[in-house]
């Protein structure tokens, strides 16, 4: 790609994200750094902090960071990297990451989610790093932040996107979602569908009826799940009002909640609320989400925006049925009224009759876990995923050089 003179020959590569917890962005950055080809490319690897971090999300961090490490990827923490807007901790952070950069002198940076994005690239054009991409794992542009908020988001993201060489979405629709925002034109972007370990989905064995009584579920009802932060942009208020209206139909479900997050409080005072404690369990954040996840009939994804939903194509490698929003990229992975269902955000209603749809018919979520499993068997697998990501650092860059 670029002569740069160093002892180590390979390709130098670090991407900069501001938090490595259980989210979809976190855990697709840290794959893409554990599976390059390391006989080409010198992976690092910045990280920040969030002062919301869980014990849980703290151990998971240890466990990630121990394998980086045997996996030679250099690590570097940078605390004042953090996801809120602070001003003070913001320039600092981009002071940090100049002399990070001019220190290793890498050909290739790599920034993850907006925060880190635009302190990332800012950093890199000051070093005068070669190649910038940038993935923003979903956008900011609604949501978030109210009317005027986005608007400056989408100001900042249009200048941004000026100083990087190629913007990567999680599905074509994400891309678009860009252009129409105006943050840059079409040939700016690039699409890498996120991959999941299809191996360890793949490979679950487990009796439903066992794995529900481990868990404390009721064997003989149908059992409805979702998995993600408990976050306001997951949605999960409006899969709890949805509640009443199936058990008004059908009482025997029970619904799941695996995750964790500062909502966990506010929904637990939801349910007593609408009278379905019974009904509704929190399992807090767990390991054996694989697991978990071939013991559902159903799996639901209530979010307000999405990058893709990573959580879905695991649902979907196991088989599960999916009732989903309409929102973001989740419309590229779910094929409705073949691998799943989906609905309008914000609207418990058309929820609640998706779920009811699926758990009155057997056979009709029998027939869509089966698609859901072909769907994405062989199409996102992390080295599916690594690969392309590798190929675009190769063609962006080669682009450069024949441009000038």
């Amino acid at each position: 790609m670029v002569d740069v003179p160093q002892l180590d020959s390979r390709i130098r590569v670090i991407h900069i994200i501001t938090r490595l917890d259980r989210g979809g962005s976190a855990q697709n950055t840290f794959l893409t750094a554990m599976g390059h080809d390391k006989s080409k490319f010198s992976v690092g690897l910045v990280y920040g902090c969030s002062k919301m971090m869980s014990a849980d999300d703290a151990a998971l961090l240890r466990t990630d960071l121990q394998q980086l490490g045997r996996a030679g990827v250099s690590v570097f923490h940078m605390p004042a990297l953090v996801r809120e807007i602070n001003p003070v901790l913001d320039a600092w952070a981009t002071v940090a990451l100049w002399r990070l950069l001019r220190r290793e002198r890498p050909q290739v940076v790599h920034t993850h989610t907006s925060k880190a994005g635009a302190v990332g690239r800012l950093a890199a054009w000051l070093a005068g790093i070669p190649l910038v991409i940038h993935t923003p794992h979903g956008h900011i542009f609604y949501g978030y932040y109210g009317t005027v908020g986005s608007a400056i988001i989408r100001l900042l993201e249009r200048l941004l996107a000026k100083i990087t060489d190629r913007i990567v979405t999680l599905t074509d629709r994400g891309g678009q979602e860009h252009v129409h925002y105006k943050i840059a034109g079409a040939e700016k972007f690039a699409t890498v569908h996120s991959g999941i370990d299809l191996a360890r989905f793949r490979s679950v064995q487990v009796d439903p009826a066992v794995k529900r009584k481990e868990l404390g579920l009721p064997p003989d009802g149908v059992i409805v799940g979702t998995v993600g932060r408990l976050v306001p942009i997951k949605g999960l208020e409006w899969l709890l009002k949805a509640v009443p209206q199936v058990l008004a139909q059908f009482p025997q479900a029970c619904f799941v909640i695996i995750g964790d997050g500062p909502l966990l409080g506010e929904l637990r005072q939801m349910t007593s609320k609408l009278g379905i404690s019974l009904r509704v369990v929190f399992l807090g954040a767990r390991e054996d989400v694989p697991e978990c996840l071939a013991a559902l009939d159903l799996f639901v994804l209530p979010s307000l925006n999405e990058g893709m939903g990573r959580v879905l194509l695991e649902a979907m490698a196991v088989g599960c049925p999916v009732v989903a929003t309409r929102v973001g990229g989740i419309p590229d992975i779910v094929a409705d009224g073949t691998t799943g269902l989906l609905v309008p955000p914000r609207d418990e209603r058309a929820l609640a009759e998706a779920i009811l749809t699926l758990l009155r018919d057997r056979s009709r979520r029998a027939a869509y876990g089966e698609a859901a499993r072909r769907h994405v068997d062989g199409r996102f697998d992390v080295e599916t995923m690594v690969r392309r990501v590798e190929r675009l650092y190769d063609e962006v860059w080669h682009e450069k050089h024949h441009a000038t």
